[in-house]
């Protein structure tokens, strides 16, 4: 689990420390303002390399390059031991112990000059390297001949290894398990192995009579001999033609037998087979998507797996999203190699239209699955300034929302009191019609307000009225402040100043009858009073925290709202 990430001196961080808690094979949205710092956490983690941070000019904190960056993660191992990592211009502890990746946008301009002073600019995107280094095509170098002789007197029963060799997707297994193939090379287990070899050595027949021999007799025990289960559960799981599960054993014995006869080479052959299987799911994933005219592949230059895409004018806005982040998330998993690993998406997902969100979060789902399913962790953080709880961007089944911004937030129990208790029959209608809309009548619940817990004074609208105020107040000018109270105070000021546009008792009458705020305005519209688009944009705000909803976080979603810097002008306009 990362329990916390430390920020500071990079871009625009000076210091921030967010207690997150993040669970591993989850997706964890990161929701904070346009301006709050998310394209700083990204940069942040960017601008790591494997033994200290290295920061681009335009990173350093206030161009401050005397300003020492430093990331700290305090972790939480899968056996419970915590651990605490760090990353400075001079050190780098994290990556001891952590890979991590960010996927941003890749669409930049570009600038097109010429002699006559006249310039252009055009949209391009980057070329995605997938492989930074293709691997050497390096055989397995299959030694049946030499199992066989190693075998003994009936090696006529070992399978040909090739079907196992040449299947992509076992030698990606594989892969993940050098160290059950060293450790089944090891005497203790060699000797049980070898005393079933043996014992089949011993029998007699056609290679098909001494394989029914040892299904009948010796597959058990060759399934419980530790490590040597491992490699032949990979072989049997999947369909190399062998058709039997003590084939699928004999050929896991000889696979034991080639990596340990030379590792380094055996490694070497994984290495390119597993590039030649992320070749192959590249492209096959791609064809699906890329239907442009300009025909999109990854193609070997330079000895690196490099995609090239047209200009952004020759591929439409939502293909280049989506096929810009799928090539992302490929050169991702060529980064990600550790047992716990970090990968950072910037607010990708907040520009993709509905179709190409729902196809990122699929590929991102099984990105995540893949890396559980090898046993792996992934801690996949997507930064965003959408509210999941309003805008329906997401939908994954387990994702865990953090808002990063509450600050100043300092909720008043009262209030809350208040928005519960809304609903009782001894206060309902009051409180709808004369404390949380503008009105003129005075009221006096004082008793009742006192009876059910909440601040007796409240139960004169005048006294409400002047506290919505005073927090207003406090969150115009950076106090601390109750962000249900500014919520109220949006709507019953937005009200007033439609009230007291109109010119006739009668119209005011008509104003205060009209049920909802939105109502309201239009009603005062009808007679007369033309009302500012932004106290409609304010509905956002009015219409949100004055119903209590039980099991929800009920206030980072409001928080959030507030701390956004045109929702803050724009309410600072209709009180000035």
């Amino acid at each position: 689990m990362i329990n916390v990430i430390e920020i500071e001196h990079i871009k625009g961080i000076r210091l921030k420390r967010f207690e997150l808690n993040i669970q591993a094979n989850k997706p964890s949205l990161l929701v904070a303002p346009n301006g709050f710092g998310k394209s700083s956490f990204a940069a942040a983690f960017n601008s790591m390399n494997n033994r200290r941070i290295v920061l681009d000019e335009d990173n350093y904190y206030e161009e401050n390059a005397a300003l020492s960056p430093r990331i700290l993660i305090e972790y939480t191992r899968p056996n419970g031991t915590p651990i605490t990592l760090e990353a400075t211009d001079a050190t780098n502890t994290i990556s001891s112990e952590l890979d991590y990746f960010v996927i941003n946008n890749l669409t930049k301009p570009k600038g097109i000059g010429n002699q006559y002073g006249r310039a252009s600019a055009t949209l391009e995107i980057r070329d995605v390297v997938l492989v930074d280094r293709i691997p050497n095509n390096v055989p397995f170098g299959n030694q049946y001949r030499a199992a066989q002789q190693r075998f003994g007197q009936n090696a006529r029963v070992l399978p040909n290894p090739d079907a196992a060799l040449n299947n992509l997707k076992l030698i990606e297994k594989l892969s993940f398990n050098y160290q059950a193939l060293e450790r089944a090379n090891g005497q203790r287990v060699q000797n049980r192995i070898n005393a079933i070899i043996d014992e089949i050595n011993q029998q007699g027949g056609t290679a098909e009579v001494l394989t029914d021999w040892v299904t009948h007799n010796k597959l058990n025990d060759l399934k419980q001999i530790e490590h040597l289960d491992t490699i032949g559960d990979l072989v049997h799981e999947i369909d190399l033609g062998y058709d039997s599960e003590t084939k699928s054993y004999l050929v896991a014995i000889q696979l034991i037998w080639l990596y340990n006869n030379n590792p380094n080479n055996f490694k070497e052959a994984c290495k390119y087979s597993n590039y030649q299987l992320d070749k192959q799911r590249f492209q096959n994933t791609l064809s699906n998507f890329d239907c442009t005219w300009k025909g999109i592949r990854a193609s070997q230059t330079g000895g690196q797996l490099i995609v090239k895409f047209p200009k952004a004018t020759h591929i439409s806005n939502g293909q280049r999203d989506i096929l810009t982040f799928i090539a992302m998330l490929f050169r991702a998993r060529q980064h990600l190699k550790k047992e716990a690993n970090i990968l950072i998406i910037d607010e990708v997902f907040d520009y993709l239209d509905d179709a190409n969100l729902t196809a990122a979060q699929y590929y991102i789902t099984t990105f995540i699955k893949d890396f559980k399913d090898e046993g792996r962790r992934l801690y996949p953080i997507i930064l965003t300034h959408l509210n999941p709880n309003y805008f329906k961007n997401f939908a994954f089944s387990n994702q865990k929302v953090y808002y990063l911004d509450k600050s100043n937030i300092q909720v008043n129990h009262s209030m809350i009191r208040l928005i519960k208790e809304r609903s009782n029959a001894t206060i309902e209608n009051e409180v709808a019609k004369y404390l949380l809309h503008y009105h003129t009548d005075l009221i006096n619940r004082r008793e009742e307000f006192r009876a059910l817990g909440i601040r007796e004074l409240w139960g004169e609208a005048d006294n409400f009225y002047q506290f919505l105020f005073a927090e207003v107040d406090n969150y115009l000018n950076g106090r601390a402040f109750c962000p249900f109270a500014v919520c109220g105070a949006v709507r019953v000021k937005i009200e007033e100043i439609a009230y007291n546009k109109l010119q006739t008792p009668a119209s005011q009458t008509a104003f205060l009858a009209t049920n909802m705020t939105r109502n309201k305005l239009e009603k005062a519209q009808e007679m007369g009073f033309v009302t500012s688009e932004s106290h409609y944009l304010l509905g956002i705000i009015y219409n949100e925290g004055m119903h209590w909803k039980d099991s929800i976080d009920n206030v980072s979603p409001i928080a959030s709202k507030l701390e956004n810097l045109t929702i803050k002008k724009l309410i600072r306009d209709i009180f000035s």
